[in-house]
């Protein structure tokens, strides 16, 4: 598997991935898919230290992840939301882990100091991932997302990027 920042040729299989999860799973909040133009356009205007980063194998995209702005406020310019998708058939192959890895190590390099996941409660996949990773729970929203005709749960999950040395996979 190969890990690679994103291209805007890369658009169509980001969309893809995505749009799966905007309309089968929990795993977005989105209720509207995405078109390979519209990730095009968030493609460019991303800036360097929120990179978007994608997984390949075989020359095909099968993953892809992205740290964001957590809000437009200056004083939380340090702090970055973790986004993770990856290919249905390549779920629970440590596709979603290498991207998280990278993205923890870019967040480093950048010099941000804390990247925070928010997941739906329902995603254990995801909540075993980042608790594996090192980060830590800062609390559950209730309630706050309304999709597939019923209310949903979110967890917050924090991590203080370290100072120095590369970041690591602390599973046991």
């Amino acid at each position: 598997m190969l890990l690679r920042a994103a291209a805007t040729d890369d658009a169509e299989a980001i969309a893809a991935i995505y749009n799966v999860a905007v309309t089968g799973s929990t795993a977005s909040f989105d209720t509207e898919t995405k078109t390979p133009a519209d990730r095009t356009r968030w493609l460019s205007a991303r800036a360097s230290r929120h990179p978007v980063i994608v997984a390949e194998e075989a020359r095909a995209v099968i993953g892809w992840g992205a740290l964001s702005p957590y809000s437009e406020r200056p004083a939380y310019d340090a702090t970055a939301e973790l986004s993770i998708y990856v290919d249905a058939d390549w779920h629970r192959r440590g596709v979603g882990r290498a991207l998280a890895v990278a993205l923890l190590e870019a967040a480093r390099r950048a010099g941000l100091h804390s990247v925070l996941a928010r997941i739906c409660t329902e995603n254990v996949a995801s909540i075993r991932m980042v608790r594996e990773l090192g980060f830590t729970e800062a609390g559950t929203m209730h309630e706050v997302g309304h999709k597939f005709g019923r209310w949903l749960d979110v967890v917050t999950w924090e991590y203080l990027v370290p100072d120095s040395g590369p970041v690591s996979d602390s599973r046991p």
